[in-house]
């Protein structure tokens, strides 16, 4: 009989090679980590901001979601709020400094995706006319 050896492989390391944080820094020198908020701690916090509140979009976009998405001011950890309280507390404790460095922050995110998104159409659209050329 043939002897048979079995060698188990080791499972497959997955890592992720994002931050997990976006770091920025505010006027004042404080240094905030960010997190991404899924649609489970998206919802939890139109939850924690209650119905009537969660409708007023400027709120929610401007204020409640970025408070939400602090986990560190410095060395001073914030878990997810699940008050209104608990945002306003984050609210207060960024002032205006740590917002504006937040809106800073997502606003060049935008312009840098607007930028790309461009320079690919851009390039799409030079494709398209170089293949109608061709015909």
């Amino acid at each position: 009989m043939a002897k048979v050896t079995v060698h188990e492989a080791a499972a497959p390391v997955h890592v992720d090679q994002k931050p997990r944080f976006e770091t920025i820094q505010d006027s004042k020198g404080r240094t905030i980590q960010l997190r991404k908020l899924g649609p489970l701690e998206q919802g939890r916090v139109v939850m924690a901001v209650g119905g009537e509140t969660a409708g007023n979009q400027t709120y929610m976009s401007g204020f409640a979601l970025p408070a939400a998405m602090v986990v560190y001011i410095d060395d001073t950890p914030y878990g997810l709020p699940q008050t209104l309280t608990q945002i306003e507390g984050v609210l207060k404790e960024l002032g205006e400094e740590g917002m504006e460095a937040i809106n800073g922050h997502f606003i060049n995110k935008y312009e840098a995706a607007k930028a790309e998104a461009d320079a690919k159409a851009l390039q799409e659209g030079l494709g398209a006319e170089q293949a109608a050329a061709k015909n």
